[in-house]
């Protein structure tokens, strides 16, 4: 409301000319009076009154005008002089008059960011309408800034604050501000960021990007970590593989609200825990003891739980290698929030060399020579990596660049068959063999082959012609001998029956005849000889 002081010097001024104006009136008009009969009034006649009373005329006008003027100035000067100022309560109860609400305004506002920005281990914030103004308007009103701000600074109130933290609508903590909330969720974040991967392009979910190096990265020593190395790179060889993060955020929905302490239970959760929450759960530890004749593999099927996990679990397992009383880590983690990313994996990988052949009869089948050797090319390929907490889930290839064409290789490759011609690579002659004897000295003289047992049936041990298919009076019964036509001959000896004729030719594996024990033989077995160029050699190194 206003409030005007200060004007009853120009009421009375005013009053003292209304005072004199009927005075000089009443002079003027004293003894004469004329009656109007038609209007049946006293009336005096102007020119009369003007002529004989000019004087006192003169001196009422001149007293009105100056009344008028002084009245006009007076309102000017409290207008002039009259001020805005507002009163100022604390919970409703007054304790002084300042010059501006807006001052009061900023006051508080520096006193909410001295609290906000105070490293202390608990958030204190104003409490909520306790300090109010109401504006008026007064003639030099009588204000104090600073013993106004003085007073409210021995009397405003204060309570503990901290910011919630919601997955999915459940609370999983409490933590100081939002700075400390923001840099909880990063740190998950980072967790699976490959180390100096690159920001493609800023797709965060849910919360503010994590802290990035722009710096290319060797997929093969990219781990999970509770933070990102922040090792010092040279420049990015294109040659090593890169990686860009797309986007990355949270499966789950998060909220963040700035709550009281007492309405979260009056204390703030520890950030390191309440991170080991987030990421696993806090599921119920699982130990296994390697008991005799457990595998890895076996372990995994026995627990229900992937191999890999096992891996990740029990880093110091070396090649598979576990020993009896070994304890395995198998928990299962289970974290509240899952981190999804995508990103962009680029690398060189190498074209494999193309093999072509040309066909040449003047070589024997199964014969090929290398006419050229070839050379593999390069070619730049970007994959687009869809992970979950750090473990792929899709994949697929955006785009292919060729770096440098393949060379391929040329091999000429024999056609040239020739009929009862050996590979050279022997065949056991007797399945399910068993040798009985080497070649060596016996009973004074050499025994030029070996002796086996088995299947009866007796199997060409490499393709050939018959050379000798009859009875050797030399010791050996009933024989075969082949001419394999590449320097080596096989010997046959003591079967049963024959069932090929000389001259016949006869592929690997064809059969010759029925195990027995004729010629020079103690029982029913095999004689077998090998021959090169004429020479006896032991037929174990061929076999």
């Amino acid at each position: 409301m206003a409030v005007f002081r200060g004007t009853d010097r120009i009421r009375s001024a005013a009053a003292a000319a209304g005072r004199s104006l009927r005075h000089v009136r009443s002079y003027c008009l004293k003894g004469i009076t004329i009656v109007d009969k038609k209007r049946q009034k006293l009336q005096v006649p102007a020119a009369h009154f003007f002529r004989n009373h000019r004087k006192p005329v003169w001196i009422t006008v001149a007293a009105v005008v100056g009344v008028a003027a002084f009245a006009a100035f007076g309102q000017q000067y409290v207008k002039a002089h009259t001020q805005d100022y507002v009163q100022v309560y604390w919970k409703g109860q007054p304790i002084g008059n300042a010059s501006s609400g807006e001052k009061i305004e900023q006051w508080l506002a520096a006193k909410a960011a001295e609290l906000d920005q105070a490293e202390t281990p608990i958030r204190r914030v104003l409490d909520d309408g306790q300090v109010t103004y109401e504006r008026e308007k007064a003639y030099k009103p009588a204000t104090d800034d600073e013993a106004v701000l003085a007073d409210l600074e021995q009397r405003l109130t204060t309570h503990p604050v901290g910011m919630q933290v919601k997955v999915d609508g459940q609370v999983v903590g409490v933590v100081r501000d939002r700075a400390a909330a923001d840099e909880l969720l990063d740190r998950i974040k980072n967790r699976y960021v490959p180390e100096g991967a690159k920001l493609k392009q800023v797709a965060m979910v849910k919360s503010a990007a994590p802290k990035l190096q722009s710096l290319a990265y060797s997929a093969s020593n990219a781990a999970p970590a509770d933070e990102p190395a922040s090792a010092s790179v040279p420049e990015t060889d294109p040659l090593q593989p890169q990686t860009q993060i797309v986007s990355i955020g949270f499966e789950e929905n998060v909220d963040l609200e700035e709550v009281g302490l007492a309405e979260s239970g009056g204390a703030l959760s520890d950030p390191d825990q309440l991170y080991k929450k987030l990421v696993t759960g806090n599921p119920a530890p699982v130990r296994y003891t390697v008991k005799k004749g457990d595998c890895l593999g076996c372990i995994a099927d026995k627990m229900n739980v992937p191999t890999d996990l096992i891996y990740q679990n029990n880093p110091w397992i070396e090649d598979d290698m576990i020993r009896i009383g070994d304890v395995l880590d198998l928990t299962v983690q289970q974290p509240v929030l899952n981190v999804r990313s995508t990103q962009e994996v680029t690398q060189v990988e190498a074209i494999e060399s193309p093999v072509q052949y040309q066909k040449s009869d003047e070589m024997r089948a199964g014969q090929t020579k290398v006419l050229r050797q070839g050379k593999d090319g390069k070619k730049r390929v970007t994959y687009r990596q869809v992970l979950t907490n750090g473990s792929l889930d899709e994949e697929e290839i955006v785009s292919e660049q060729i770096l440098e064409q393949a060379v391929p290789t040329i091999i000429l490759k024999g056609t040239k068959v020739i009929k009862g011609e050996g590979t050279g690579k022997f065949m056991w002659p007797v399945a399910a063999h068993r040798i009985t004897s080497y070649l060596g000295e016996r009973w004074g003289r050499t025994h030029k082959g070996i002796d086996m047992i088995g299947k009866s049936t007796i199997m060409a041990a490499d393709s050939g012609v018959v050379e000798f298919a009859g009875y050797n009076s030399g010791g050996l019964g009933n024989a075969v001998i082949i001419n394999h036509k590449n320097g080596f001959k096989t010997v046959y000896g003591h079967m049963k029956k024959l069932n090929v004729k000389k001259g016949q030719i006869v592929e690997k594996g064809d059969p010759l005849g029925v195990m027995g024990s004729t010629g020079h033989s103690t029982g029913t077995h095999l004689h077998f000889e090998v021959y090169l160029n004429g020479k006896l050699k032991n037929p174990i190194s061929y076999l």
